[in-house]
């Protein structure tokens, strides 16, 4: 079931917009496919509690799950995807994520992500932020802004900023990534959300 090109595609449409609602119509239209193809699937996802649905009149607009591990995996599937895309059109930036790992064996890294060109460091609580001061080496980051926040910080800057959602690569961290989205999923979805069949 986990990595089904279509279901890809699908949870696709979602995750660079997690807060999205969209009718298997439209799902349909914009994945440029048949409509009772993408039914048969969409109604597999709902089944299989990786989608919710919402009555909306005569249809229904579904959304992720994001309290279903199985979505998680999927969304985590995809990004593993984007990022193993930007390393190979970046090689600073695979250097980067090599540090990345061996920093995260000496301090305690929730997220790192790339931005538009600035990569930032997400540390649990504030106090670990001077850990990071001490132990990062700036010259590494050459090309890249950087900055370090705690976890608060970077839930706000995620509901503020959607860009950050969109356009993104997760270098460290997958999943708390999600655990963070998961986390002010319902400001997100009040915020951002266009509830239009």
């Amino acid at each position: 079931m986990i990595g089904n090109k279509l279901e890809q595609e699908i949870i696709s449409l979602y995750a660079k917009d997690i807060s999205s609602l969209y009718s298997i119509n439209q799902i349909a239209q914009k994945l440029k496919k048949k409509y009772p193809y993408i039914n048969k699937k969409v109604s597999a996802l709902i089944d299989e509690d990786i989608f919710t649905k919402t009555i909306a009149g005569r249809s229904y607009l579904c959304s992720l799950n994001l309290h279903n591990d199985e979505t998680l995996y999927l969304l985590i599937l995809g990004e593993i995807k984007s990022k193993k895309n930007a390393l190979k059109k970046n090689p600073q930036l695979l250097k980067f994520a090599d540090y990345i790992t061996k920093l995260s064996r000496v301090i305690s890294l929730c997220l790192v992500l790339e931005s538009k060109g600035k990569i930032t460091f997400v540390v649990e609580k504030k106090e670990d932020k001077e850990q990071f001061e001490k132990a990062f080496l700036k010259e590494v980051a050459k090309g890249y802004r950087t900055e370090c926040v705690d976890k608060e910080s970077f839930l706000s800057e995620l509901l503020d900023n959607q860009e950050l959602q969109h356009e993104h690569i997760i270098l460290h961290g997958y999943e708390r990534y999600y655990e963070c989205i998961r986390e002010i999923e319902d400001k997100l979805k009040l915020k951002y959300s266009k509830l239009t069949p």
